[in-house]
Formats: structure tokens, C-alpha cells, sequence
């Protein structure tokens, strides 16, 4: 395993650093030619999510960028948050060949062995329980997997929201998440400091964000929301 490769698992949830090394160790010894495996991303932050999601919307790419589409090629539909990525629980990955070129050809047999060098990598992450991105319905993305932990985005945000995290991670462990106090936002919301109109505003949730509510006092919720508290009108809360 290369040092990149190394070093970007050592970002992994500390609850997937073993089986990421396990697992990339015996897709390695798959590739026996020109093509070797390379981890070119796994935890990626907040802030990185965010500016991520701006690009081709509010920032421009110049992937993709022409007359016709000035703002350039929209990256990805996840916001902060909205991303296993955000919670160290996905990598992404790339062939590097003869050392040098980066490639994400799916379909090439670099070694020789009558199978595509891309396809031995996938087969091996999912005999150990990875999800591939490449069997997805809505989109396919190839070069991604995932090991959730049976958690879906919503319910490790809102773990997060509430502050149980360990280490800069958010805690796995079951019996710490409520999820019943899971909502989310019908439109945008303001987060204000106490619970009413003439409260200071502290941020805005955007519809369809996640959010947590600890308490409620009438029409007014105290919620968390990107580990921010504050409070929100529940009446345009909805599960």
C-alpha cells in the first residue's frame, strides 16, 4: 500500500481503519500488472462538503464550463452533512498505472487475467461488506464505497447534531441515537437564540436539512442543527 493510500485511512472512522487496511490490502494483490490501487479520498469535512456543493451552483467550475452552462458542472447533491464521506465512513479510490497516471477506467485488464483490473478491486470490497457506489440506482458513481454501519446520512447527522461524537468522529454505538427526535425542514427556517420572532437569528436551515429537537415549548422547538442550538418555529417541522 502506497503512503497516500495509508495516510487516507488513517482519516477513516477509527471504527473502519482495520477493515479499510484488510480490505485494500487483499484488493492489492489482486492487480498484478501495470495498474496499481490508490485511496484518493475518504474523510472529507463539513466546510470541504459545503464548497464542494457550491461548485457549478454559486461558484464556478471550470470543469464543464462553456457558454451554454457558464457556472461549469455541478460536483455533487449532497450538502454538508448529506454525505457518508462527512462521517468517515467512505473512500474513493483510482488506479494509478506504471506508477505515474491516474485512471478510472472501469473496463481495461491492465494485468491480463481476463478480468478488468476495476472489476477485481469492486469484487473484493464487496465480498467484505462494502457498499460500490457503481450499483447504485439513482446515479452510479464507480469509484466509491461505503461501510455505513446500517446508518443512513440522516441519522449520523443527527447524531452529530447532538453532539455524540468521540475524537472529532461521531459515535457509532446504537443506544445513543433518538430518532424519533429526527425532523427535518419544510422550508427554510431561521435558528434563532430564543423562542421567538424577535430573537437574534443564528443561522438559516435550508429546506430539507436535518435537524434535532430537544425540546419543545409550544410552537417553538430548542433543536440542534449542525451542532449549533438554537430555536425553531415546529410547525414547519415535518418527519
Amino acid at each position: 500500500m502506497d503512503k497516500l493510500s495509508q495516510t487516507r485511512i488513517q482519516l477513516l472512522h477509527p471504527d473502519l481503519r482495520a477493515l479499510a487496511t484488510e480490505t485494500f490490502s487483499k484488493a492489492e494483490l489482486k492487480l498484478t500488472g501495470r495498474a496499481q490501487a490508490r485511496i484518493t479520498a475518504t474523510l472529507r469535512t463539513f466546510e470541504e462538503q459545503d464548497a464542494l456543493y457550491k461548485l457549478g451552483r454559486t461558484v464556478v467550475n471550470p470543469d464543464g464550463k462553456s457558454k451554454s452552462k457558464p457556472m461549469g458542472n455541478i460536483v455533487t447533491n449532497a450538502k454538508a452533512g448529506q454525505s457518508i464521506h462527512n462521517y468517515g465512513l467512505a473512500m474513493d479510490f483510482a488506479l494509478i498505472i506504471d506508477g505515474e497516471e491516474t485512471s478510472w477506467n472501469t473496463a481495461k485488464d491492465f494485468d491480463e487475467d481476463d478480468i478488468a483490473d476495476w472489476t477485481e478491486v469492486v469484487a473484493v470490497f464487496k465480498a467484505n461488506g462494502w457498499e460500490w457506489g457503481g450499483d447504485w440506482k439513482s446515479f452510479k458513481d464507480p469509484p466509491h464505497f461505503q461501510f455505513d454501519f446500517g446508518y443512513t446520512w440522516q441519522q449520523l447527522q443527527a447524531k452529530w447534531n447532538i453532539g455524540d461524537q468521540k475524537n472529532g468522529y461521531v459515535n457509532l454505538k446504537r443506544a445513543a441515537l433518538n430518532v424519533a427526535n429526527l425532523y427535518r425542514a419544510k422550508t427554510a427556517l431561521n435558528l434563532r437564540t430564543g423562542p421567538s420572532i424577535t430573537s437574534r437569528k443564528k443561522k438559516v436551515i435550508l429546506k430539507g436539512d436535518y435537524l434535532s429537537e430537544i425540546s419543545r415549548e409550544g410552537e417553538w422547538s430548542n433543536v440542534v442543527f449542525e451542532g449549533i442550538k438554537g430555536y425553531v418555529n415546529n410547525k414547519y417541522l415535518v418527519k
